[in-house]
Formats: structure tokens, C-alpha cells, sequence
């Protein structure tokens, strides 16, 4: 039990940042479950003279406004609220014998709470030999006399033994004292604290950087190429547009691609190399790459082959894996935000508009409150409810291949976001072959599976898509996929 726990509070505060509370516990258990069950004798004989390596288990992790559990064993986590005390867990015991426990079995099913946390609120967990002995009210009681929690946990433990506990004695005492509250007075001024530079000219320096030219420039940004004696070759400097001075969701996306670009490190995803910490002004100092977009190498190439599209979708995947890895989505996949060299390598850019899993326990994160991404590109999911998963970059990456090789989008161009159809004759896939002959049948069923309209339709891995542009899959010409019926596709024939 020892063990247990204090290999849990290591590996879970050595986790990713930008994984989700579930996504970090569940990594940790998952490795933690498996080397102590790896630890007991298979033997018979042997499991009669050594101890097995299992144990209760039941954790609680505060972050923001929420509160988690994650449980398995006997052992209780329990809320004092308003003068009630709830058990929030349930036993795994039947007739004094635990049905699941660490190490128990080799895969287990923990299980997970999620629930909203409340000023003043006290969290109790305890083991069999303190809960089976002491009464609700007795829990209460103790609290209630010991205002220092140690204290309590103290009194707790001492009246289970008083009434006849004989098993190992645990209670640990949680309060909330304090839970953050929104404020947006506080994010704005963490966003707008640094200045945004004026648009810069060849010769002029920004901090130690001098602009030898001009790559970009747009009503969002301003990319340069700048050098300086911190790096041996030319890099690149990014800037917000003063257009955008006063807007926090902007703002906030900038900043997030800073933080996102220093911790991916991947060949096939743009490396942010500093962001402009200690600087009065706001940018990113990004790698240099000597190429074009993938925009202007479908301009260039209007009729690619199936194996150079093929090349660029396998290493597109290569880096939406990274993201998967570190729990984003990166929600804007399209051409204009891929580039592309003179070797074919390609290189993933833009992460304004990363979803980061951590960042949404943050309440002082502003939400979005319309799809994030580009019309044509995005999945109907994210523009009917702002939902994101890989499967929707997986859908935005169909596209992107429907394109290149045809010039044509799978479905119909949507005007606004605000004007997004639900219906299914809005969403009709037109087949490629429409406009390329030379494609194959299967390859057309591919993309349009991976380009469904329910998420669920479509592939569960990257790799799975990946294997079926490469090789026929002769199961999917037996599948219908969110195929409309003949009235949805011809309804004036019909009547």
C-alpha cells in the first residue's frame, strides 16, 4: 500500500501537462496495476509462503473547481457537506472478500467520480478498520470538535481502536478552504501585459532580432525572418496583429501556441524555439523551414499521384499522433497550415486553436463560443456543438487529401458558421471519382469513411486509415456509411 501510493503521487505529478486529470491517472494506475500484479507467484505453492503484491486503493485529486476519485478496494473517500456526510465510493467487497484491488488482476476497471467542488467542503478517507468501527455521526462528531484536521483524523483513528478495530488504522482529512473563482479582470490583464509590436521593416531589431525579411503578413499575423546570436541560422519571429490588441480569445490562442510548440518535439510539427517571456512584447521565435505551403503545392501540382499524396497524408498522421500523445486536438487541419519542402517533407504548423485537455479543468481559460477552425475543413461535430477529437483532425485530413487530388471539396461549401445544416442531405458525400476516373473505387471508400459525418462512422486509428489508402479493404464496399436514403438525395423525384 505504501508502494502504491507514493508511486502514484510521483509518476502522476511527472505526467504531461497538458493531459487531462483521467488521462494522467489512468496512464499511472494502468502501469502501476501491472507491475504488482507481475509481482505474485504464479506458483500455488509459492502464493501460500509469499504475500501477494495487491491493495486497496482509492485516490483524490482537487484541481480548479473540480474534485476527482479514482477507486478500487474497500478503503472510503466520504464528503462532509453541510453538516452531511456522503459516501461517495462504494465497496468492492463481497462477504469480507475484496473483488478488486491493485495487482489483483491484470487489467482492471477503476472506478472514476467527477464532481464539483464547494467552499468549506471536508473529504474523508479512511480504511475498513477505521469506517467498519465508526459510526456516521462519530465521524462527524470528531470533526466537529477538532477544528485542526490532524487533530481529527487523530481522534477518528483512536475512537475505531476504542471500539474494537484490530486492522491497520488510515483516516486523512481533506478541506476545501478556497475554490478559484472566473475573472476575467485578472485574464485580461495576464493577456494584455505585453505589448504588441508595430509592424517591422527590413533592418529594424526587436528585442536581439534583426528583420532581414518579410515571409507573411496578414489582418491576424506578421511572420519574419530575423537573425540573431542566439542561433547559428536564421529564424523565424511571429506577431500578432494589432488588430487583435483587444481581443482576449485571440490572444490566448497566440499564447497557446507558444506553449504548445515548446512541447512538442516532433520532426513533422514546427518547433517554437523561445516565446517572449521576459520581453515588454508579445511573439514566438520559431524554426525556419524552406518551403511552401501545401496551398501552393496543390496550385502547383494539380493532378499529384496517388503515392506523393499518400507521403504527405502518412506524415501529416505522424504528427496529429504527437498531438493525440499530449492529449490536443489541433481543430484547424488544412492546407494553408501544412508546409512542405523541396524533399517532400512536411511539417505541421499553426496551433492557435489546439485543444489541450488540461486546460479545460481551467475556468479562467475563455471558452469558445463558435467552432474553431476553417469552413470546409472542419467535422460536423465541431460546428453543430464545438466538440473536438482526433477523429475530427482525422476528417479535416480526408479532406485535405479529397483535395488535393481533385481540387474539389467532399461536400458542399458552408457560408457561415452560424448556418451549419444538421440534416443529412446537406451532408452527401460526392464521390472523387466524380472527378478523377483514375481513382480508385477503394480508395474512394476510404475517404469517405474517414470523412463521415458521425464520428463513430468513421476510422478509430490513424493507423487504420493509413493501412486502407495503402491497401484495399474489402469490407468497406460492404459498409454503408451515413449513406442518405433515395428520398433524401431526391425528394422533388419522389413527390
Amino acid at each position: 500500500a505504501n508502494l502504491a501510493v507514493s508511486h502514484f503521487i510521483n509518476e502522476y505529478l511527472a505526467t504531461e501537462p497538458s493531459w487531462s486529470v483521467k488521462k494522467s491517472v489512468s496512464k499511472v494506475l494502468a502501469s502501476l496495476n501491472l507491475w504488482l500484479y507481475s509481482q505474485t507467484p504464479t506458483n500455488s505453492q509459492q502464493m501460500h509462503r509469499q504475500a501477494h503484491w495487491m491493495t486497496t486503493f482509492s485516490a483524490l485529486i482537487l484541481k480548479s473547481t473540480s474534485g476527482y476519485i479514482f477507486h478500487l478496494g474497500d478503503t472510503r473517500v466520504a464528503q462532509l457537506r453541510d453538516g452531511e456526510l456522503t459516501q461517495l465510493t462504494r465497496d468492492h467487497k463481497v462477504n469480507q472478500h475484496l473483488t478488486k484491488a491493485l495487482g489483483a488482476e491484470l487489467h482492471q476497471e477503476v472506478d472514476v467520480y467527477q464532481f464539483e467542488l464547494k467552499q468549506h467542503d471536508i473529504y474523508v478517507l479512511s480504511c475498513d478498520g477505521v469506517h467498519d468501527f465508526v459510526t456516521q455521526t462519530q465521524f462527524i462528531e470528531c470533526i466537529n470538535n477538532n477544528h485542526d484536521l490532524e487533530a481529527a483524523a487523530k481522534a477518528i483513528t483512536q475512537r475505531a481502536i476504542a471500539q474494537g478495530s484490530d486492522d491497520n488504522v488510515s483516516c486523512l482529512l481533506v478541506k476545501v478552504q478556497q475554490i478559484p473563482k472566473k475573472c476575467l479582470d485578472e485574464r485580461y490583464r495576464d493577456l494584455t501585459k505585453r505589448k504588441i509590436p508595430a509592424v517591422l521593416q527590413v533592418g529594424q531589431q526587436l528585442d536581439q532580432y534583426k528583420v532581414l525579411r518579410q515571409i507573411y503578413a496578414s489582418t491576424r499575423s506578421h511572420i519574419y525572418l530575423v537573425q540573431s546570436n542566439e542561433y547559428a541560422a536564421p529564424v523565424v519571429l511571429k506577431t500578432p496583429s494589432i488588430n487583435f490588441a483587444e481581443d482576449l480569445h485571440y490572444l490566448q490562442g497566440f499564447m497557446r501556441e507558444g506553449w504548445v510548440g515548446q512541447r512538442i518535439n516532433h520532426p513533422n510539427v514546427m518547433k517554437v524555439l523561445s516565446t517572449a517571456d521576459d520581453s515588454v512584447f508579445l511573439y514566438h521565435i520559431c524554426e525556419y523551414m524552406d518551403g511552401q505551403t501545401l496551398r501552393q503545392w496543390q496550385a502547383d501540382t494539380p493532378e499529384p499521384q496517388l503515392s506523393q499524396v499518400r507521403n504527405i497524408a502518412l506524415q501529416i498522421v505522424q504528427a496529429l499522433r504527437a498531438f493525440q500523445r499530449l492529449d490536443m486536438v489541433h481543430r484547424d487541419l488544412k492546407p494553408d497550415n501544412v508546409m512542405i519542402d523541396a524533399h517532400g517533407n512536411v511539417t505541421l504548423i499553426d496551433y492557435g486553436t489546439v485543444k489541450i485537455a488540461a486546460m479545460h479543468d481551467d475556468i479562467n481559460q475563455i471558452v469558445d463560443e463558435c467552432p474553431q477552425g476553417t469552413l470546409g475543413y472542419t467535422a460536423p461535430e465541431t460546428l453543430l456543438t464545438l466538440n473536438a477529437d482526433f477523429k475530427s483532425d482525422l476528417f479535416s485530413l480526408a479532406v485535405i487529401i479529397y483535395e488535393l487530388l481533385s481540387g474539389q471539396l467532399p461536400y458542399k461549401s458552408l457560408s457561415s458558421t452560424s448556418q451549419t445544416p444538421s440534416g443529412s442531405t446537406f451532408w452527401h458525400y460526392r464521390s472523387i471519382r466524380d472527378y478523377r476516373s483514375d481513382i480508385p473505387f477503394w480508395f474512394d471508400q476510404t475517404l469517405m469513411k474517414a470523412t463521415a459525418v458521425k464520428p463513430e462512422h468513421r476510422y478509430s486509428s490513424f493507423s487504420e486509415f493509413i493501412n486502407d489508402l495503402n491497401t484495399p479493404n474489402s469490407q468497406l464496399s460492404m459498409t454503408v456509411i451515413d449513406k442518405p436514403s433515395f428520398y433524401q438525395r431526391n425528394p422533388v423525384m419522389v413527390w
